[in-house]
């Protein structure tokens, strides 16, 4: 099957919405661009297998432009292409070696010797009338050099030709708007995704708010959230597979954190509706960012290829066009992923504090009665007295001696009342594991807390 058959059908196969297949890349309209583009070198004695004879010697990479030259330096051409400024056309220049108003060129058809020697001679009238020609007598202009090691006062005069072509520009022009248009429904998918973040984001925080005396999910949203954390759907901090995923190893993560979720039980345990409303909507912009990636990479794959057809059928391109001219310039496709992971992030995730952004670095376990040091770093307070019985003034964070300072007018009250709000059973846990401590070390290893202690009254 040929890759245009193909790309439909991946567009069919994956359900994208009507509109979107709409503004996908324009396939079969640049392939004929480029049949377009082949006729046109071919009537005017252009056979792209002559360009192919022609060996690249230089490489202009801020305009993207390639100068080839033949073996005996005798024409080169230069294609140049402003990929940055669309009102720049692509251009065609040629460097023919002349003798007595004939090229000089074994390689070259009789076709393309009458084309060249017809635009030498359009062009040699356009320079008397004021521009100048390129010639081995000029001590004003200084011909563009074929071979550095060929000196331009020995030979023919060299012309510089300007080939007029048509079709190419038309071919990028078609390429730079369907990009365009890419970008366009990318920024509206990008709009609806972040309308939907604030949706949940409104949602979560009536469901989560912690409270004494009503229905709350705060410990089943931090439970799931921190799933969600874990999955590293879209871009990954492994070393292994650092970065950015590609979609099918985003729905891979996608499909395992549904997965446990649904094992752990969450969701059936949840008390209150809205945070089945909000999960649904949460899993749905993780969805809907998963096709926008699979979408995006789909076209990409596309543009790469027909670039790459490009290149082979008109010999107007090398690697290092098609390097300027990557997807992955044209179509940022991490753009919209780091967009919404960031909002999902800031405006989602940030709403359920979770338990490992709060942990005492010496116990590691939940702070309790947070000390601050001087340098701003937080630890436990009895966490304080050990370090300080054991002489031990550097902070454990940053190296800097400010242990010995600290005493109880260093208790953070405001971090403190946070903490016991958010994390009420973490804070209680490690309360009752420090008074069991204090407990053993005044009353010794028979101490019992009252927690642990059974009524016997009667």
């Amino acid at each position: 099957m040929k890759y245009a058959a193909q790309f439909k059908a991946a567009l069919v196969r994956e359900g994208f919405p009507p509109h979107w297949v709409d503004s996908a890349v324009p396939y079969s309209q640049l392939k004929k661009c480029i049949k377009k583009v082949m006729n046109e070198m071919e009537e005017i004695g252009l056979d792209p297998n002559i360009l192919a004879k022609l060996i690249p010697t230089t490489t202009d990479q801020k305009t993207s432009s390639v100068r080839r030259q033949s073996e005996d330096g005798a024409v080169a051409y230069e294609y140049k292409l402003d990929i940055d400024n669309p009102n720049i056309p692509p251009k065609l220049t040629l460097f023919v070696r002349i003798e007595n108003g004939l090229a000089v060129d074994a390689t070259l058809s009789p076709e393309t010797r009458g084309y060249l020697q017809h635009l030498v001679l359009r062009q040699s009238q356009d320079a008397r009338q004021g521009e100048p020609e390129w010639s081995q007598d000029s001590s004003k202009n200084t011909p563009p050099q074929l071979d550095s090691t060929k000196k331009a006062s020995d030979g023919p005069a060299i012309q510089r030709i300007e080939v007029p072509l048509t079709f190419d520009a038309e071919f990028f022009s078609l390429l730079r708007g369907d990009i365009t248009t890419l970008d366009g429904l990318r920024e509206e998918e990008k709009k609806i995704m972040s309308d939907e973040i604030m949706a949940v984001s409104r949602e979560l925080t009536s469901v989560s708010k912690p409270t004494k005396w009503s229905k709350t999910d705060l410990y089943r949203w931090r439970e799931l959230l921190d799933l969600y954390l874990q999955a590293e759907i879209f871009f990954s901090t492994r070393e292994s597979d650092r970065g950015s995923r590609n979609s099918a190893d985003a729905l891979r993560q996608l499909q395992w954190f549904q997965l446990e979720v649904a094992k752990r039980g969450i969701t059936a345990s949840f008390k209150l509706a809205t945070s089945h409303q909000a999960l649904a909507r949460f899993v749905s912009i993780n969805v809907t960012l998963l096709r926008n990636l699979k979408f995006q990479e789909i076209n990409q794959k596309a543009i790469t290829k027909i670039l790459k057809k490009f290149a082979k059928r008109t010999n107007l391109s090398t690697t290092e066009t098609l390097s300027m001219l990557r997807p992955n310039k044209l179509i940022p496709s991490e753009a919209m992923a780091k967009a919404v992971c960031s909002q999902i992030a800031q405006d989602i995730v940030k709403i359920v504090p979770q338990i490992d952004d709060n942990l005492c670095p010496v116990c590691f376990s939940i702070l309790w009665r947070p000390i601050r040091l001087k340098c701003n770093h937080v630890i436990c307070i009895r966490c304080t007295i050990k370090l300080q019985r054991d002489e031990m003034r550097l902070c454990p964070i940053c190296r800097d001696g400010v242990i010995m300072e600290a005493n109880t007018d260093n208790i953070d009250n405001k971090f403190s009342a946070y903490l016991k709000k958010y994390f009420p059973k973490e804070v209680r846990e490690k309360q009752i594991q420090l008074e069991i401590q204090s407990g053993i070390e005044q009353f010794g290893p028979y101490y019992k807390h009252p927690s642990e202690q059974k009524c016997l009254v009667m």
